[in-house]
């Protein structure tokens, strides 16, 4: 089942320095309900993530900063 995107996040990571954090955020982000895509950029410490009800900005942050890193949403 394909879930459609309705919302995207734009969020800072720190903490995260090699793919291994990549894969971590990846993974977490995505077993969040709602979460349909992620794109991580290490290099830049952000993470794009699409998203639709009943997920938001707010759980997928508040889920990144409990699997270890400190996010912010920029937008």
């Amino acid at each position: 089942m394909t879930q459609s995107v309705s919302s995207t996040v734009l969020l800072s990571v720190d903490g995260m320095g090699c793919g291994s954090c990549v894969a971590k955020i990846e993974k977490t982000a995505k077993a969040v309900e709602g979460v349909s895509t992620v794109s991580v950029d290490l290099a830049k410490k952000q993470a794009s993530i699409g998203f639709s009800a009943p997920a938001d900005a707010a759980a997928i942050a508040k889920a990144i900063d409990a699997a270890g890193y400190e996010t912010k949403i920029l937008g």
